[in-house]
């Protein structure tokens, strides 16, 4: 028999017990048929490692000093250069060099070990590039050394498609002597003496040009092999092509052999018979001074001409 006390007393208890309901089930969580929402695990791609060129800094003790956050760049395993980002730099370079001409620069050419190339030294390769561009406001060789370096600490790209840097420089505290020049081409076809014409005899070319340069020893020596091949119609003459060894054997055995070709046909055009004429290309595998120095690799792009006996 319910009283008027009832409704309270049901109250009291539907009070409890939803305080104990959430209490345990939703503060604690302990309510197996009430457990919170279920969590959504996602697998992300994890992102590729991030990359920052390194800059490029040197100096000349206290007298100048050259910075930029970018560096020349070079695609894995070549020697050409993309300058665009240190451009300024470079061309700051250039200018101290020719305002210094006494100022000499060492350019030392980086190459890791898996970089897989053609070039016979591509830390050189790529140094010489460098001195290409730095050389386009007149600036003489002789204000320039160059060396090739493996090394095991390169900055490539997370792909490993492209070197960041690649060259160290370092000025050095030898003085440019203006007397020693090294030889031109002309020097070097100047040097070279008839003795006989079954004894080789060097030619030399000016840059860009396929005409070999003509001195009073070449001339006798055209003369004397023209004589001796008409009375001698078995006989033949023998050009062989020659390079330094910058760029890769198959180039150089390429350039040495249309450099042969080219003085076949000026030879012809002299009145040698085509037929007595034989071409060969060594590229750079006969060299007969060192490729170390400017001046021993314009002395190895040569043509040698000599008559067979």
């Amino acid at each position: 028999m319910f009283t008027h006390k009832t409704p309270w007393v049901v109250l009291l208890l539907l009070w409890m017990g939803g305080s104990t309901y959430w209490h345990t089930c939703r503060i604690k969580l302990l309510c197996p048929d009430d457990a919170s929402p279920a969590t959504v695990s996602v697998r992300t791609t994890p992102e590729a490692p991030s990359f920052t060129p390194p800059g490029l800094e040197f100096t000349d003790g206290k007298t100048a000093s050259f910075r930029s956050l970018s560096n020349l760049s070079f695609a894995k395993a070549g020697a050409e250069a993309n300058v665009t980002s240190v451009k300024p730099l470079l061309d700051s370079l250039s200018l101290y060099l020719k305002s210094n001409p006494n100022k000499t620069i060492q350019l030392t050419g980086l190459y890791g070990p898996n970089e897989s190339s053609a070039e016979a030294n591509l830390g050189l390769a790529r140094a010489n590039n460098i001195r290409a561009y730095l050389m386009g406001p007149g600036i003489p060789e002789s204000q320039f050394r160059l060396t090739g370096e493996e090394s095991n600490a390169l900055a490539f790209t997370p792909a490993g498609d492209s070197l960041y840097g690649g060259i160290r420089f370092a000025f050095l505290d030898e003085v440019v002597v203006k007397a020693e020049k090294p030889a031109s081409e002309e020097d070097l076809a100047k040097k070279a003496t008839f003795e006989s014409i079954f004894r080789p005899m060097d030619l030399y070319f000016n840059t860009g040009k396929t005409d070999y340069i003509h001195t009073p020893e070449t001339n006798e020596f055209l003369k004397n092999t023209k004589a001796y091949l008409k009375l001698n119609p078995n006989r033949k003459l023998v050009v062989t092509g020659h390079t330094d060894n910058i760029g890769s054997d198959e180039i150089n055995l390429m350039l040495s052999k249309k450099r042969a070709a080219a003085v076949k046909k000026q030879f012809i055009a002299a009145g040698i018979a085509a037929r007595q004429i034989e071409i060969q290309g060594k590229g750079e595998a006969q060299p007969i001074a060192s490729n170390d120095t400017e001046e021993g690799r314009r002395t190895n792009r040569r043509t040698a001409v000599v008559v067979k006996q």
